[in-house]
């Protein structure tokens, strides 16, 4: 099994804060995935796909933003970015924010004094306000959900079956 690289920390708080969201996650959720390389965490949030980065913050905190990958392969226009921005100005925390032909929807905070209730309520913000809009936008604008976006990725196959007439 190859060993996996070690985290790279920029400050003491960042890990801090970094292991406090794991501790968290490993109680309050089923399955995560942590990421090697980065201060990551992905996870399966309803039907919504969330990340959550820890990014240092001056030298004694971090912010920890909570993202849901909302609509991938969206055709970007003036009236998208206007309903956007109009929904910006709707939602209590949080803002969505268009990326090439992906939209997302994010919350950031500090994390020096994160409670576990806290994260779940953020969870539960950026999954619940990004599964009530990305089929809306879907419907009005194009593209795919998220999630309909990652089932489709794991029905392909990663090599054509192989027929009787490849065989001989």
């Amino acid at each position: 099994m190859a060993r996996r690289p070690p985290k790279q920390f920029h400050t003491k708080s960042q890990e801090e804060v970094y292991r406090a969201v794991k501790s968290h996650l490993d109680d309050l959720v089923e399955e995560h995935f942590d990421d090697a390389e980065h201060c990551d965490f992905y996870l399966k949030y309803g039907s919504t796909v969330l990340e959550i980065s820890i990014e240092p913050y001056e030298e004694d905190d971090a912010v920890i933003e909570i993202l849901a990958f909302c609509v991938q392969d969206v055709e970007p226009s003036h009236e998208l970015m206007r309903e956007l921005l109009q929904l910006n100005s709707e939602v209590a925390l949080g803002a969505f924010s268009l990326v090439g032909r992906d939209v997302f929807y994010s919350h950031s905070f500090l994390g020096r004094r994160l409670q576990a209730e806290q994260l779940i309520a953020s969870l539960e913000i950026v999954a619940t306000i990004s599964d009530e809009y990305d089929e809306q936008i879907v419907q009005k604008y194009g593209g795919v959900t998220a999630l309909d976006s990652l089932r489709r990725a794991s029905r392909r196959p990663s090599q054509p079956p192989v027929t009787t007439a490849d065989r001989n």
